[in-house]
């Protein structure tokens, strides 16, 4: 099944004037044969949580999200291709960094919510850049969903999620054929570009090792607002190989093959599910 990673560059100045920049990506994914693209976290607006905002509205207003996301999801659909796509969900019980699944007849399939939030309520005096997530963002509250758009049964990470095997493990645990990750990651002070990248990689090759579990990651690419994100979109193998990375720092189609009758038997050759011991998978002192 060929699949991609839809890189974006720095989002453009409203909602509207980005997704058509995403149709576009969409439509050059169909014509290479996608059946299922993920876009990057937050992908209909500038990552604004790393600044102090008053007001939100051009960020999270649920109208101009809504006729986004209908766009967005049509257009795949008349492709036949499922879509993963990030936003920012305002709801009633709070702002959510979310991530919509759309199924290849552009139905939503499910939503995932960022589970874990990084970064501060304050900005650090001592830092020209402070992750401010914890400001605006509730965390999840829908756990590790996974869900059936049509080609695959797919769960989502979304950026500082995929730090953390036990996400990827829940997701393979839930039924994942494949795990769709989006991220916004910039270059923070005391780090470089490669440094950063090599990190990213790192975190995600090895969800796919560990899980056997095949990986389509999406992130934002370029300088926006000042700020370098690291880009580097790929599609990962079951095996931890990655099959696809990016070539530029903007929009950009990034395809690869899944080769899912492979992934069944890497699974079935590690094991994974028959020999956990998930009892014993905590901090104690030996009997």
């Amino acid at each position: 099944m060929l699949v991609a990673a839809l890189q974006l560059g720095p989002a453009s100045p409203t909602i509207a004037e980005t997704a058509k920049r995403i149709v576009s990506l969409i439509d050059k994914a169909a014509e290479a044969g996608v059946k299922l693209g993920v876009l990057p976290e937050l992908a209909l607006t500038p990552y604004f949580a790393a600044e102090i905002h008053d007001d939100l509205s051009a960020y999270v207003d649920v109208g101009e999200n809504v006729k986004a996301l209908d766009t967005i999801a049509k257009r795949a659909a008349k492709h036949g291709m499922a879509l993963v796509v990030p936003y920012a969900e305002q709801t009633n019980a709070g702002l959510f960094n979310s991530m919509a699944f759309f199924s290849d007849e552009g139905t939503v399939s499910g939503t995932f919510r960022k589970m874990h939030i990084p970064g501060e309520v304050e900005p650090k005096p001592d830092q020209k850049m402070t992750i401010l997530e914890k400001r605006y963002f509730a965390a999840g509250d829908l756990g590790f969903g996974v869900y059936d758009v049509g080609p695959v049964k797919m769960g989502g990470l979304i950026c500082y999620d995929r730090r953390f095997p036990e996400a990827y493990r829940s997701l393979s645990i839930n039924g994942a054929d494949v795990i769709a990750v989006g991220y916004n990651t910039p270059v923070m002070a005391g780090s470089t570009l490669g440094q950063a990248r090599r990190a990213s990689e790192l975190a995600m090759t090895a969800g796919a090792y560990f899980t056997g579990t095949s990986v389509i990651a999406a992130g934002k690419a370029g300088k926006e607002n000042g700020t370098r994100f690291i880009g580097r979109s790929a599609v990962i193998g079951s095996d931890g190989s990655i099959i696809a990375r990016a070539k530029t720092n903007g929009d950009e189609v990034v395809t690869g093959e899944l080769d899912l009758e492979r992934q069944g038997k890497i699974r079935e050759r590690w094991g994974f599910g028959r020999n956990r011991r998930p009892a014993d998978y905590v901090m104690r002192e030996p009997a």
